[in-house]
């Protein structure tokens, strides 16, 4: 009985936030895979910051996710623009993406370009990929996980050099915290975006609770250009198919 208590106590301070504790990171990183592969639905809100030396742009999104039926939907939203004396402006534009019953359709808010995209021809793939730039990569983090089958890839899978960097809480929920450098490898040989990342998952669903993906290597001493992603996951949520619709203004 002694040795099970003082067993339990153990794991408890191996993830107690702030600790040192260690685990292997990219084992925690592959049950992070599968943990997103096995789910049936999914949902989550967020925000991005990504910060610059003079200010920081921030940006809110949702999303919803069922495997059967094919649907997602992601808002992608623009908030503000923060400088350094507190000067503020009120952001406009966003993105959004959803599916329903596996017709994708895209709508820019400030073109107002609305696209569809049917489940044949492959198309589907490339949308979210081209809605990465204009969702701060958003559209890619989350549904590469979740769909194993698309090829896609975002921080998560470019990530390389994983190691454990103990363990810290993230909106009160215990996360193991992963190092590592975000390398993009091309066919050519070519390598670009290289760049230290940090990635918070969570010791219990193994969910996505936080990106830190920090200046890119090459810029001028003294340059920020860091993008924060925190999510607030959660796993297999009853959803109804309201979710997943959105109307296109006039």
């Amino acid at each position: 009985m002694l040795k099970t208590l003082l067993t339990a106590l153990g794991m408890v301070l191996a993830l107690a936030p702030g600790s040192g504790a260690t685990f292997d990171a990219e084992d925690a990183l592959a049950r992070s895979f599968a943990a997103y592969a096995a789910l049936t639905a999914y949902a989550d809100s967020g925000t991005v910051v990504e910060q610059t030396s003079g200010f920081q742009d921030k940006y809110a999104f949702r999303t919803y996710f069922t495997r059967q039926p094919r649907n997602l939907f992601l808002d992608f939203a623009v908030i503000e623009t923060e400088y350094n004396n507190g000067y503020k402006i009120e952001g406009s534009g966003g993105t959004v993406i959803w599916m329903e019953n596996g017709l994708l359709q895209t709508y820019i808010t400030k073109t107002q370009e609305h696209e569809t995209y049917p489940e044949d021809g492959g198309r589907q793939v490339d949308a979210l990929k081209s809605a990465n730039y204009g969702t701060k990569g958003v559209s890619l983090v989350v549904p590469s996980l979740l769909y194993t089958k698309g090829g896609m890839a975002s921080v998560i899978q470019a990530t390389e050099e994983a190691t454990a960097a103990g363990t810290e809480a993230i909106d009160g929920h215990p996360c193991l915290k992963v190092m590592g450098i975000e390398r993009w490898r091309y066919p050519s040989g070519q390598v670009t975006g290289v760049r230290q990342v940090s990635i918070w998952i969570d010791s219990k669903t193994y969910l996505i609770r936080k990106i830190l993906q920090d200046t890119p290597k090459g810029m001028p001493k003294g340059a920020i250009e860091r993008r924060t992603t925190t999510f607030r996951p959660y796993a297999d949520p009853t959803l109804d198919a309201a979710r997943f619709r959105y109307a296109v203004p006039e």
